[in-house]
């Protein structure tokens, strides 16, 4: 099978070939506000997006017009995230034929979207918030780009974008006449003037054509496409360095993934809501470049394509360049046009890399002084526990027992030889051991053995008895820092090493995408064609963009970015993804595949026709697009790396779905006495009923209720969801009905269905059931699909509020609701394998500090938890059995999570539990007094 058979069977596959929508929707909100020839709208739709360069465009509404505005900008707050409200300029109006089909037509020849903010009593002020775009229906992006470039108010502009799109003698009318009034007319006309609306213009995602073009170019062999349907086995390469000393920190799970990545051609990150899938993926994108590799990170929204971004303008390395219709992307090309004349002074790349060097060793310094502790701490236990072996190991080796004596050497004489003369070189290394250890020719090798681990033993009592016993909490203080730094210095070096490789072209080619970046949509699309992809890749090796704007925008050239990084694949289409994975040669896939998947609108009968008509019936298991998700394709290629610790919410909100969609999967860092009881899920019986369209009003008014006590209390991000559109369409008229724009955008208030808010998450979230015991059974399945309860039940960081009808919910809600009735308690521990724990434990109980033992914090167990909720302190009471690598690892995360922790070793108090507890109380008291970062119920997650 061929990767050209792959694509055309893809192409033919394309759940994407739906009708155009040609008329706008202005039946859900206030539909359109019809502004005429405002010269500030025009302004607002025509200006360069340079912020802070300029201020936002004011602009005076008529009185007449301000309740519809209002509504408008609230519905716009409502979706924040999708960015629906736009300017629109000449509207086409009236019947038309399209595809061969009359049609009535409703469509702005350009538009884009704004944001509307209130200014003053009738005032407000246009933002700017993505791209100008020309007429959706017009197919040839270079002509499309021409009219972009010359945008004029002229008719004979307007001409040329209808003539360019197939329409002829249209008749051009003033900004006088309102567009409403002639969608139901007999003539097809422009009307010459802006207005304001709500929604996308055009929904036009046709990729059938483009896969079938792929398909006929060369080099589609050697990307990551083929490496994602190849049946060949991929044996891991092992990794050179086996460390990732990165810009962002890494959890185990983690760095593992980001380890994998560096040489498998397919690597798939799986995880939960809040495990830190988009901060992996953010890791990856910023290794690669340290190894000196370009990288393309792609997602299905826009949305999640800026967090993306975000994630890797925070971590301060090169500069992301946000090449799709994004917020972000005329900060950044400011951030590049300020940066075109940057070059690298003489030596600053090599005096940075020796910071970043020495930042590392630093670290490395401080864990080796870690580990040497631990281990004195190791032996001095030893040594107490054999203390009355001591005289007879001492007659056995006694100079052993004397001072600056080179135990590792010791060790090494005592081990057997092998090989070649294996037996002799064993009796020399013997002999040798016996005279640096004092012993007689005739002591027996395991007496002599245990005589030198002893004087080891001894040996590490003297010098932890000099520093007073085991204290580790100066050294935890400096690998806090160091670890600091070395994030610091790495970004700063791969920020300066993206700079330093850019040549004469290279820098060409930054020039021209810092102006290509403050163009329309189609115009950067040309600008981009005509700069080298090869000198682009290597001026700034980060790119990132939505799906459609990879296809869109970028070059198709095959294998233009070393790896290609691909977010929410389990909600991605193969053919929506095959684009981005062409321009690459490796891929990562993130996503969840607990979560909602993608809509396909692909038969069966389809499916087998086009396997059979490209010859790809042996990859059947792969391309069967309505089932298969690129997820899905990527874990069948390569298996999945799952990353197992949860950061963002309590333990109550995540519970549920940990246990029943996870399978206990999941390690919940975010465990502390402060949020491990507190009842995080509410649930509000109301007696509603649904009517013949699926709405349940009694339900929609409890939620503007709970809606305006929440922003009351100060609640600043709510996010409203129910499983059916009906109801979704009712809350959101409702909303908008009844709270102001400013109760709605102070709240941060979201609406929409289970689909439309997958990939987001609020402070709050409020759940309409809608349902009620009388619902047909088919309604209930709908509601109790796992995938989509998965979704419903994580999207809260700190409260869930429930409002349901139904007295006795039947499936995965009935089980809900009953999770969120018991209320939690709190986190059981383990008990202590080790006597010292055991027995301090047993003496702080005596005192009345009810501690805890084995405290469960993600994968880890804290060895002993003293105090209750805010002063709870982690104690350190023994070297974790795994090793010194996992009592590092166990440090950083609880350190990440919050957590206070001290030490407890026996060392410190004489082996004595009744002394350590007196003398912790005491120390911990004050401690206590300081409230811990973790003990918010808002854990964030590390994206």
């Amino acid at each position: 099978m061929t990767v050209p058979a792959v694509l055309r069977t893809l192409a033919r596959l394309s759940a994407s070939e739906q009708p155009q929508r040609v008329q706008l929707d202005l039946t859900r909100t206030a539909g359109l506000v019809w502004l005429g020839a405002d010269e500030s709208a025009w302004q607002a739709l025509t200006r360069d997006q340079d912020p802070p360069a300029e201020p936002p465009t004011p602009w005076t509404a008529r009185p007449d017009q301000r309740a519809t505005v209002d509504r408008l900008a609230s519905f716009d707050a409502l979706h924040q995230e999708d960015r629906l409200l736009r300017l629109g300029w000449a509207f086409l109006c009236g019947p038309a034929t399209i595809g061969g089909q009359r049609r009535r037509v409703c469509l702005p020849l350009v538009s884009r979207p704004v944001r509307l903010q209130p200014a003053g009593r009738r005032g407000y002020v246009f933002q700017v918030a993505g791209d100008v775009g020309v007429f959706p229906l017009l197919a040839d992006w270079s002509e499309a780009a021409e009219l972009e470039t010359r945008l004029t108010r002229d008719p004979e502009w307007i001409t040329a974008a209808l003539a360019a799109s197939g329409f002829a003698d249209v008749p051009v009318l003033g900004p006088d006449r309102d567009p409403r009034r002639l969608i139901g007319g007999d003539e097809l006309v422009v009307v010459a003037g802006c207005g304001l609306h709500a929604g996308e213009p055009v929904v036009s995602t046709e990729r059938g054509a483009a896969l079938y073009a792929w398909a006929r170019r060369a080099g589609v062999e050697d990307t990551a496409l083929a490496g994602l349907y190849s049946s060949a086995e991929h044996d891991p390469v092992p990794d050179q360095d086996g460390v990732a000393h990165g810009a962002l920190p890494l959890s185990p799970s983690q760095r593992a993934a980001v380890l994998a990545a560096r040489t498998a051609p397919v690597t798939v990150i799986g995880g939960p809501p809040g495990s830190g899938k988009t901060h992996t993926l953010a890791a990856i994108a910023l290794d690669a470049v340290a190894a000196g590799r370009s990288v393309l990170l792609a997602s299905r929204t826009r949305n999640a394509a800026d967090v993306l971004g975000e994630a890797l303008r925070r971590a301060g390395g090169p500069i992301p360049v946000l090449f799709g219709d994004s917020e972000l992307r005329q900060e950044m090309a400011r951030e590049l046009g300020t940066g075109l004349a940057a070059t690298t002074a003489k030596g600053e790349l090599e005096r940075l890399d020796r910071t970043r060097t020495n930042a590392v060793a630093a670290v490395a310094r401080v864990e080796r002084a870690v580990a040497a502790a631990l281990r004195d701490e190791e032996l001095v236990e030893a040594a107490v526990r054999f203390e009355a072996l001591m005289p007879a190991h001492r007659s056995v080796a006694p100079r052993a027992f004397g001072a600056d004596v080179d135990f590792e050497r010791l060790h090494g004489l005592l081990l057997p030889r092998h090989g070649l003369l294996g037996g002799l070189r064993t009796r020399w290394a013997l002999r040798s051991a016996r005279r640096l250890a004092g012993a007689a020719d005739d002591v027996d090798v395991a007496d002599l053995e245990a005589a030198v681990r002893a004087a080891e033993q001894s040996a590490a009592q003297v010098r932890v008895a000099a520093n007073g016993g085991t204290s580790l909490d100066a050294l935890r203080g400096l690998l806090a820092e160091e670890d600091a730094r070395g994030h610091t210095a790495t970004a700063a070096w791969l920020a300066t090493l993206a700079v330093s490789r850019r040549g004469a072209g290279p820098r060409r080619a930054v020039a021209a995408l810092a102006t290509a970046l403050r163009s329309g949509r189609a115009a950067r699309r040309r600008a981009l064609a005509d700069v080298s992809a090869e000198h682009l890749a290597q001026a700034l090796p980060l790119w990132v963009g939505t799906l459609a704007d990879v296809e869109d925008i970028l070059p198709a050239v095959p294998g233009i970015f070393d790896l290609v990084v691909i977010d929410e694949a389990s909600h991605v289409d193969q053919p929506l993804a095959a684009p981005a994975l062409l321009r690459g040669r490796r891929a990562v896939i993130g996503g969840d595949p607990r979560q909602l998947r993608h809509v396909s609108f692909v038969g069966d009968q389809a499916v087998r026709e086009a396997l059979t008509a490209e010859g790809t019936v042996s990859s059947a298991d792969r391309l069967d697009v309505p089932k298969v998700s690129l997820f899905d394709a990527g874990a069948a290629a390569s298996g999945v790396h799952w990353l197992t610790e949860h950061h963002r919410c309590a333990p109550h909100l995540i519970g549920f779905a940990a246990t029943r969609f996870y399978e206990g999967r999941i390690a919940l860092l975010t465990t502390h006495p402060s949020i491990a009881d507190v009842d995080c899920i509410d649930v509000e019986h109301v007696e509603g009923v649904r009517d013949d369209k699926g709405v349940n009003a009694v339900e929609v008014d409890a939620v503007l209720a709970h809606l305006r006590r929440r922003i009351a209390a100060g609640v600043r991000s709510i996010g409203v969801v129910t499983p059916f559109r009906a109801q979704a369409d009712a809350l959101e008229k409702a909303l908008l009905d009844r709270l102001s724009l400013e109760e709605i955008t102070t709240g941060g208030v979201r609406v929409g269905t289970v689909h439309g808010v997958q990939g987001s998450e609020f402070d709050e979230v409020v759940i309409s059931v809608a349902l009620t015991d009388a619902d047909r059974p088919a309604a209930w399945r709908f509601a109790n699909d796992p995938n989509l309860l998965a979704v419903l039940t994580t999207r809260a960081r700190r409260l869930v509020h429930v409002i349901t009808s139904a007295t006795e919910p039947v499936g995965l809600i009935g089980e809900y609701l009953r999770h969120a009735a018991v209320p939690p308690t709190e986190t059981e521990g383990a008990a202590p394998s080790d006597e010292w724990t055991a027995r301090l434990a047993a003496e702080l109980t005596a005192l009345g500090l009810a501690p805890r033992t084995g405290y469960p914090v993600g994968q880890w167990r804290v060895d002993l938890v003293v105090g209750g909720r805010e002063s709870a302190v982690a104690l350190d009471t023994r070297p974790h059995p795994d090793g010194t690598a996992a009592h590092l690892a166990r440090w950083r995360a609880l350190r990440g999570a919050g957590w206070r922790v001290r030490d407890a070793f026996p060392s410190r108090f004489a082996h004595d539990p009744a002394r350590a507890a007196l003398e912790l109380a005491g120390e911990l008291a004050p401690v206590a007094a300081t409230p811990a970062r973790a003990a918010s119920p808002a854990p964030t997650e590390r994206t």
